[in-house]
């Protein structure tokens, strides 16, 4: 019960759901999430945070930026049903298709950070 209550709550804002849809695939290091999401570091920190606590995320420091990513092998049973579930759904939205541009584009343009 507990697992399913922590994993749900973690993914019970917009945000969050975008950045796991995002972080699926490929990692991100803090400041292209900010370009991405055009959030304040500590704000856009609180929701990684709130992610990796509950299982979906995992970080690495290198230098002074932290990386995130998901490890979908690595994930519990819930996560894993959770995931499926909400990448099922929302996969080919156009929000999390711009999202994914939106990384590109910035990576292209920053090459600063990471």
């Amino acid at each position: 019960m507990n697992d399913v209550l922590t994993s749900t709550k973690a993914l019970s804002e917009e945000i969050r759901l975008r950045l796991i849809l995002l972080l699926k695939d490929r990692e991100a290091c803090v400041c292209e999430l900010m370009s991405v999401f055009a959030m304040a570091q500590s704000k856009l920190s609180h929701h990684l945070i709130t992610l990796r606590d509950a299982g979906f995320l995992h970080d690495e420091k290198r230098g002074e930026w932290n990386y995130y990513r998901m490890d979908t092998k690595a994930l519990s049973p819930v996560n894993r049903e959770l995931l499926d579930s909400v990448a099922r759904r929302l996969t080919d939205h156009h929000t999390i298709e711009r999202d994914k541009k939106t990384l590109q584009k910035v990576r292209e343009r920053m090459q600063i950070c990471c």
